[in-house]
């Protein structure tokens, strides 16, 4: 949905993502806008039936509020259960927008559960999910989603380089990276493009998709550090994009 930061960037949204996986919608992250987003992408609210928070930074989770406000609304009649899975600090954050909005936010006609944890494996009905801490905030969390047959998709989160996330990555069809900052304007907590490539060939990812992007990168050629390391498919993420895993 978005390939963006917390920095306002023209074609750039607020990190958030979404994956379909044997007939179900799983939605990674909540920036801001990404729940408006869905409906550009043909998904509905009432499709989505799991989100996965990586961290509780803003730019993540902000439009948790959006979308429990939207499924209040009497055209968006909910029924279906709703999962919300997210590091710990997770039911607090919850705590908190019940304090603020009350009834705006509050649950009906469906159920709703919220889940903490510092990793995970969790089986689905056609998917399991397994969660890892990264190297972000001390419960930041990554994501890896595999089916019966092999088929792997791979979210990191923000992290910096770490052995969970080279864990998570092993022999994925699609890795998904963080890539904020360019090589020489490294912080701490964050990957970038030599890093993420680095990673990639670690783990013998066959698609290497970058997002995230700080506006940082005028004039910085990101796929040519990348394949310093890495000589898999390398895409550039743009809102919307849709990849096949």
């Amino acid at each position: 949905m978005g390939s963006g930061t917390s920095v306002p960037l023209d074609g750039r949204g607020a990190p958030g993502y979404l994956l379909r996986v044997s007939g179900e919608a799983i939605a990674f992250d909540l920036g801001p806008g990404t729940v408006h987003r869905w409906s550009a992408a043909g998904v509905s609210c009432l499709d989505v039936g799991e989100v996965y928070v990586t961290h509780l930074h803003p730019d993540h989770i902000a439009d948790l509020v959006t979308f429990l406000f939207a499924l209040r609304n009497p055209y968006f009649k909910r029924t279906k259960p709703l999962r919300i899975i997210g590091p710990v600090g997770l039911m607090d954050h919850y705590r908190g927008l019940m304090n603020q909005y009350g009834y705006w936010v509050e649950e009906e006609g469906y159920e709703l559960s919220l889940t903490e944890n510092r990793g995970m494996v969790a089986k689905r009905d056609g998917y399991t999910v397994t969660s890892r801490l990264v190297r972000h905030t001390s419960t930041s969390l990554g994501y890896r989603v595999e089916t019966p047959d092999g088929r792997t998709f791979v979210y990191s989160g923000d992290t910096d380089t770490c052995e969970a996330i080279i864990e998570l990555g092993r022999s994925a069809q699609v890795m998904v990276l963080e890539c904020s900052v360019p090589d020489e304007r490294r912080v701490e907590g964050h990957l970038t493009p030599a890093l993420a490539g680095e990673i990639a060939a670690e783990c013998g990812v066959e698609k290497l998709v970058l997002t995230h992007f700080y506006p940082l990168f005028e004039g910085i050629d990101i796929v040519e550090r990348v394949r310093k390391s890495y000589g898999g498919e390398v895409i550039l993420a743009e809102d919307l994009m849709r990849i096949e895993v």
